[in-house]
Order: C-alpha cells, then sequence, then structure tokens
C-alpha cells in the first residue's frame, strides 16, 4: 500500500522526482514530466464478453517522431517505422451481447472512471511509486508483523548483512552524450577520460552520482572516441542531492555491487552477471551452460541486506541460421518461413559480440543482410559492412532474413512501436529450452546434474560468492572507497511451521487426514472416497492405432484406481483412427459425438503435439462443449497407477465432482483469483484470467477470461469480471456475498502502486454500484512466485529444506509492507 513520503532535502524546485529500481539492477533516479491526459477516447477492438468497443483510459497524449530507416543491433539508434513483408494476422472475437443488464451498467460505468497517469499496462506511472499506505495498527506493536501461531524452527536465508556503511549525501547529475551513444561500457570509458576532474564517481548509464558538488553545476566535457577518433562531448547536469533514508540510496548501493561484479570478470547479461570462464559445455545436446548470480541490495526490517542466489544462463549451441536451415530440410522447401517464424517469433536470442540479448518480434522477409540502412549522417551502409567495421564479425550468408526485435525503451517513452532493431540470424544464438527439450528425459538429467543444487551445495557456493567479492582486489577497493563493509555469513533469523490443514473425503468425515509434513496427501485419497462423486454412463476414448494395444491395460489401471475412490468408471467406446493428423481427430470427434452424445471424451495423442492438443480442446471446449481429458501417449504406455489416481480426480471434477475439501469456518466469502498470461508469439496480446468461488463449500466456480490488446486498460476487465461474479452469485445464492477475499497474481513491484490506486479503486466502485448503500468487508492479496529469496531449515545432519507450512514475516521482510513469506510445497 502507497503512502506520502515528505520530500527530502535539496530536491529540484518544480519537477516531480521519479526513482526506479528494478531487482537485480541499480536503478537511477529520472526526471518526468507530469503528461496531461488525452481530451479524447481512443476506441479499441470489442472484446468477447462486452457488446461495445471500450474507451483507453487516462491516455497520454503522443508526440510521434518522424519515421527513418531500422538500425542495426548494436548502431545508433533511429526510430524507423515497421517494415514492410507479411505479417501473422491476428484475428479478433466478434462482439457477444451481455445478457446482465445489471453488469453492463457498472461496466459502462467503470469504463469512465478518471484512473489518472500511468493506468495504461506497461507504461511506467507518472507518479511517485514508493509511496505507501501505513501498515495496519496492530502491526506496529512491540511484535510488529509477526504472528505467533506454529512452532518455531531456525532458518537461514540467502542475505548477506551490510555490516557498516556511511550516511551518504551523494549529488546526482544528469548525462547526456553528443552524438548519442548506446552501449554503456562505451560512456563509461568515455567518462573516464575525465577521472581527474571528476573524481570518485558512479555511473549507471544515464546518472553520475559523487560524493562531491561540482562547481559549476552544469558544465562541458570533451572525450575522444578511441575506435574512430570522433569527438564527443559530454554534457553534466545537477539534478538532485541524495540523503540516507532516500529510496535512491538503496539504488547507489546497487550500483556500487555491480561494479564490484564486474571487478570479478562477470558478464552482465540482462539483470544478472555470469562467468563465462566457468561455463559447462553439454556437447551430446549441443548447450552450454553459464553459472551466475542474481543479486540486490535493499532495506529490510532491521537492516541494508544483500540478497543473492546462484543462476544458470542455457546457451544452445546452435544460431538461428541452423533453425532456418532445419525448418527448410524439415518442410522440404514448403512453407519453410511459416514454420520458422513459429519456432523463432518469441524467443531470446544472444549475440555473442556482444553478450546482449533480444526477443525475436518478427521476421522481415523482405530484407537480409546485403539490405542498406541509413546512416545519422545520411549515407547507407549495409549490414554485412556494419557488422564488419563495428563487430569485426563475418557474415557468410548473405540471402537470410533478418529478425526484428522491438526497443523497448522506445515503445515505453512514445507508446507504440517506433524503433525496431535488425537482428542477423548467423550472429545470433537462441538462449533457453524448447518444449521437445524439456520433455527430453536424458537432456534434463543430465542437465540437472549442474543446475539442480541441494540446501548445502546451495550454501556453500553463496558463501563461495561472497569471499571471492570480499578478496578480490579491485572489488576490495571499491568498497574501502565507499567506506561499505560486507559480512560472508548468511543472516540468521526464526521462522514459524503452521501445523496441516485437515482434508475431508465427505461430508461425514469429522476428523479428515493431512499431508504431513512433507504435503503430499495422495496415499490418503487413493483408499477414500472424493468428497462428490457424479455418475458416468458413456465415455469415449479416441486414439491413433499405433497406440491400440497399449489402451486396455490402461483403461483397466484407470478404472482400478477410480474405484479406489468410489468413483465408478464404466468401460468406454475405442475410436480408432488411422493416423495422428488433427483433421482425423476432428473428424473421430464429430462423428463420435453425433452417435454416442459422451459425458466425456478421453483421446490419446504423442508427446510434443501442443498444435494438436490446442485443436482438440477448440473442438470441444467451444464447438461441441463436451468435457474433455488429453493424455500423452508416454503416459498411457508406462500405465502408473499414480498417473491414472490423478486422471481419474480429473475426469470426476471437469464432470462437475468434487475430490477433497478444506475446512473454512466463516461462510459467505466470495475467494477470487486473477492472473494474466501474456502471449509468447504476440508481445502485445495479454488474457486476464479470473476465477471466484460460488458456494459455501468453495467447490463450485464462476470463470471468465479478458483478451486485451497492448494499450488497454486491464483492470477494467479486471472490474466488469468482478460484476459479473457478484451477479452469478446472487442469482446462485439468493443473495450477496457477506465478505470479499482477493489473490492477485502476476503483478510486479513496480506495479504495486498501480494495483492499489487503480485496481482496488475499481473494485470498490464496483461494489459500492451492486451493493449501493450496503458496505462489503473485502481483503485483497498479492500473491508473488518469482522470487530469488531462498530459506533452510538448521538440523543435526545439515541444512534442507524447510516444511510446507513454514511461514517468515520478520528480518528479509519490507518494512513498508504487510508481508511475509510462505513455503507451499515439499521439494524433495
Amino acid at each position: 500500500m502507497e503512502q506520502n513520503k515528505p520530500p527530502s532535502r535539496g530536491k529540484s524546485r518544480g519537477r516531480r522526482q521519479v526513482a526506479t529500481n528494478q531487482q537485480g539492477l541499480s536503478g537511477h533516479s529520472q526526471e518526468v514530466r507530469e503528461t496531461r491526459p488525452s481530451q479524447s477516447t481512443q476506441s479499441t477492438d470489442p472484446r468477447p464478453t462486452t457488446s461495445q468497443s471500450t474507451p483507453r483510459l487516462g491516455a497520454p497524449v503522443q508526440h510521434l517522431p518522424s519515421q527513418r530507416p531500422p538500425r542495426a543491433a548494436g548502431a545508433p539508434q533511429q526510430r524507423v517505422s515497421r517494415p514492410h513483408g507479411p505479417r501473422p494476422v491476428i484475428s479478433s472475437s466478434s462482439p457477444k451481447q451481455d445478457p446482465m443488464s445489471e453488469v453492463q451498467q457498472v461496466t459502462e460505468g467503470l469504463k469512465t472512471l478518471d484512473a489518472g497517469q500511468g493506468a495504461v499496462q506497461g507504461q511506467t506511472l507518472r507518479e511517485h511509486e514508493y509511496f505507501r499506505r501505513p501498515r495496519p495498527q496492530s502491526s506496529l506493536g512491540a511484535k510488529g508483523k509477526t504472528g505467533a501461531n506454529g512452532q518455531t524452527v531456525k532458518l537461514l536465508a540467502n542475505y548477506f548483512p551490510i555490516t557498516s556503511y556511511t550516511d551518504w549525501c551523494l549529488y546526482q547529475y544528469k548525462v547526456v552524450f553528443n552524438p548519442e551513444e548506446e552501449r554503456i561500457s562505451t560512456k563509461r570509458g568515455l567518462l573516464a577520460q575525465h577521472r581527474e576532474r571528476l573524481g570518485g564517481y558512479l555511473f549507471d548509464g544515464a546518472m553520475l552520482f559523487s560524493g562531491s558538488r561540482y562547481d559549476p553545476s552544469t558544465f562541458e566535457l570533451t572525450s575522444i572516441r578511441r575506435s574512430n577518433e570522433q569527438k564527443v562531448i559530454i554534457k553534466v547536469k545537477f539534478t538532485n542531492i541524495i540523503e540516507t533514508g532516500d529510496h535512491a540510496n538503496i539504488q547507489v548501493f546497487n550500483l556500487l555491487l555491480r561494479n564490484c561484479l564486474r571487478h570479478m570478470n562477470l558478464t552482465l547479461i540482462k539483470r544478472n552477471f555470469y562467468d563465462s570462464n566457468a561455463k559447462i559445455d553439454l556437447p551430446r545436446h549441443k548447450l552450454q551452460l553459464w553459472p551466475g548470480y542474481e543479486t540486490t541490495i535493499g532495506r529490510y526490517e532491521d537492516n541494508i541486506l544483500l540478497c543473492a542466489d546462484v543462476s544458470t544462463k542455457v546457451l544452445r549451441q546452435e544460431n538461428v541460421l541452423d533453425i532456418l536451415k532445419k525448418c527448410v530440410a524439415e518442410t522440404q522447401g514448403k512453407d519453410w518461413m511459416n514454420e520458422f517464424k513459429s519456432q523463432v517469433i518469441g524467443t531470446i536470442v544472444m549475440t555473442m559480440y556482444n553478450n546482449a540479448t533480444y526477443r525475436i518480434d518478427d521476421v522481415d522477409e523482405n530484407s537480409n543482410p546485403n539490405s542498406k540502412f541509413d546512416k545519422k549522417d545520411g549515407s547507407k551502409m549495409t549490414y554485412i559492412q556494419y557488422y564488419k567495421e563495428r563487430w569485426k564479425q563475418t557474415i557468410h550468408d548473405g540471402k537470410q532474413p533478418m529478425l526484428i526485435s522491438k526497443n523497448k525503451k522506445s515503445i515505453k517513452q512514445f507508446g507504440i512501436e517506433n524503433s525496431l532493431v535488425y537482428l542477423v540470424p548467423e550472429l545470433c544464438n537462441v538462449t533457453g529450452l524448447t518444449m521437445k527439450m524439456r520433455q527430453n528425459h536424458f537432456l534434463m538429467k543430465d542437465m540437472g546434474t549442474h543446475t539442480r543444487i541441494d540446501p548445502k551445495n546451495r550454501i556453500e557456493r553463496l558463501t563461495t560468492f561472497a569471499n571471492r567479492l570480499l578478496n578480490t582486489p579491485d572489488s576490495v577497493t571499491e568498497l574501502k572507497r565507499w567506506n561499505l563493509t560486507l559480512s560472508n555469513s548468511l543472516i540468521e533469523l526464526t521462522g514459524r511451521i503452521l501445523p496441516p490443514e485437515q482434508i475431508k473425503s465427505s461430508a461425514t468425515d469429522k476428523n479428515g487426514y493431512s499431508g504431513n509434513n512433507d504435503g503430499d496427501w495422495t496415499h490418503h485419497l487413493r483408499k477414500l472416497p472424493m468428497f462428490k462423486l457424479k455418475n458416468v454412463k458413456k465415455w469415449i476414448i479416441v486414439t491413433s492405432i499405433e497406440y491400440e494395444r497399449d489402451i486396455n491395460p490402461f483403461v483397466t489401471s484407470l478404472t482400478k484406481s477410480a474405484k479406489g475412490m468410489s468413483f465408478m468408471l464404466p468401460n468406454p467406446s475405442i475410436v480408432t483412427i488411422n493416423d495422428g493428423r488433427p483433421i482425423s481427430f476432428l473428424t473421430a470427434l464429430e462423428e463420435s459425438i453425433n452417435a454416442v452424445n459422451p459425458a466425456l471424451i478421453l483421446c490419446v495423442i504423442p508427446s510434443g503435439h501442443n498444435d494438436l492438443y490446442n485443436i482438440i480442446k477448440r473442438k470441444l471446449c467451444i464447438d461441441r462443449a463436451v468435457p474433455s481429458q488429453v493424455v500423452l501417449a508416454n503416459n498411457v504406455k508406462k500405465n502408473n497407477l499414480s498417473v491414472c489416481t490423478k486422471i481419474a480426480i480429473q475426469i470426476n471434477c471437469k464432470l462437475g465432482g468434487v475430490p477433497w475439501l478444506v475446512s473454512i469456518p466463516k461462510s459467505g466469502i466470495m475467494i477470487i483469483g486473477f492472473d494474466v498470461c501474456h502471449d509468447s508469439q504476440r508481445s502485445n496480446i495479454s488474457f486476464g484470467a479470473f476465477v471466484a468461488t460460488m458456494s459455501n463449500d468453495y467447490s463450485s466456480y464462476f470463470s471468465c477470461v479478458e483478451r486485451h490488446e497492448s494499450g488497454q486498460e486491464l483492470s477494467v476487465n479486471f472490474a466488469s469480471c468482478i460484476s459479473k461474479a457478484l451477479a452469478k452469485y446472487k442469482n446462485k445464492n439468493g443473495q450477496l456475498p457477506a465478505s470479499i477475499i482477493v489473490y492477485r497474481d502476476g503483478v510486479g513491484e513496480g506495479q504495486i502502486s498501480h494495483v492499489h490506486k487503480i485496481e482496488v479503486k475499481l473494485l470498490q466502485t464496483a461494489c459500492a454500484k451492486i451493493y449501493g448503500t450496503m458496505s462489503v468487508p473485502f481483503t485483497f492479496i498479492i500473491v508473488t512466485k518469482r522470487i530469488s529469496t531462498r530459506f533452510f531449515a538448521l538440523s543435526q545432519s545439515g541444512p534442507k529444506n524447510p516444511q510446507p507450512g513454514t511461514v517468515v514475516d520478520t528480518v528479509v521482510t519490507d518494512p513498508t509492507k504487510y508481508d511475509f513469506f510462505l513455503v507451499s510445497q515439499h521439494v524433495r
């Protein structure tokens, strides 16, 4: 939650100061002028569940730059128009008429609500992002926000204390280079030519921090770029004073840490540092692993701490040109471009000549390395010439199509696709793993030998990292220069283990059972009936002929597992098709539904065929609306009882059954979950997924999915979903819920302020429209799963992973938040 923070002394007048900080990166303060909202509304494509176009909320006035030719990766940035050529077609659903007029009125009212600056998803908030509301009074006493329930346990966390530091008063300066320079390393070199004039300083690529105030406050320096002897004018302008307690003070700590990591000969890739000298080759799988570290310094409950965790960068020993050649060979030259696009769009590549990473957003079929682009001086140059002169890279294939990556900084600044980076496939190595690779048991086993680290080895690697940081001469000098000392011992703290919840298998089950210390209740489930069982009269299995002989043993195991849970499955009708082509499946499904009208259809498909899975689900969810279960052929062949048990549970649930219940004493609560999914191949498309409970036993649900494109307001979709859920709840139960709990996923640190100011406000407005003069209490909980924090339980046999139910709400939590950590599952 947010609260207004008193301004620090020495800040420049008349301009809003915004401090930005990203985990693992040293952020920098920047001046941002407040942008006035547009007077007119801009219509967007109709959404599937609304009948009218939605106006864009708080759209800032955009100043569109003139169009210029594309630039090469690493070349001076030029804003360009999107290149011509075929593009994937994105079809939009036709609008549907919403039958709930009351909900429609609420939705229309939400659209006209002023969401304020920064309401558009994907744009930086134009207000200070670190103001928070005061914590509840109950958390401000002697015990703070620390709970009392559960058994205490001694833990280690992957945090190193900052044992001493100076109360700095730093001066912040904005640094501008003319002509513009994109590479931060080059900027550092140009600035370092004036080390004697500037004294000790820290530089993040845009802002310079110094312990001395320069006179005059604005001045210019002249440097010479060594690569071409070009003169560069550097303008240095005073912007702010940073004092102890300012958020920017922590950013300076992170900037100092990054300098120390560079002295350790680590390579910065995106946000983390990796050790290329310790790389691990897996020649059998054409992979290379770079070990590294995630690091960030932050202010926590009682101290400033360094959070560090081990990380691994996976590089494939093939470039994008190799993938292109495979596509041509596998398709025999037919439709190879579409196959190539499907494999590379959305992937992250790394250019080895500068260790930069890019997301591939498109492929330009009409350009190649022999194509020319305009330089800033008006002359033209081919990509082959550019890479030869600038990066000493020789391009051998002059006909390969160019890859396109959107420049995020430019899009974020102007709100449109006005800057693209053109990349050469031959010079781009692919990072990460494909789905096919993840399904390769031998590959994952070989890679897991190096990436799966038990608590003991993880602690050893973290301690080695801290000792290396404190013993590298240049790092030691850097730390001494700024009077910073760091401990090489992980911090100790006390957590609590909550007792496991009791699970009910039937309405008459008073005692229930639990998952014990490992959180696994599968062995109980196999012997007890499920809470609510559905009756199945007819069901069908559709499979290709190559898996026909494996079906009968699988059905025997499946019915046996279901019977153990009192779920009776009759013998299915087996429909065999001659091949596994999508058209064969669709034909068999259509004929089976018309002939039998089954309660459920189970389809057996080969591994690695996501397209076939999508086609089947689209057919049985949208066209014919029949409950379906898709099973991989490998699981059918293995015929594992544990897998069959889980499949039987899923079948019962999809038919409307309930496997188990957890007792929640209070009734009349609507529990809501909301998350956002981003399309990996279409970066401007996202989907908001919403689910809400509809009964007092919390076993029936209302759900909806809203699609939105870049620039559309996600929060309006969220609030309209709540309105529909409340209307559905009232229709089913005869009354509205007495209270609401919202679990919101998919929220980054920089979006918390937006969620509070926009989504919570819209939720309140939606409830006020429906509840009228009544008030409804609600709790809004933000859940963050992608974190770097690790805990280790201390025992006589050595460190181990904490038990499920372990809660940490002290020492490493945020003093400005009402937050806690929860270990939710057992890790073997």
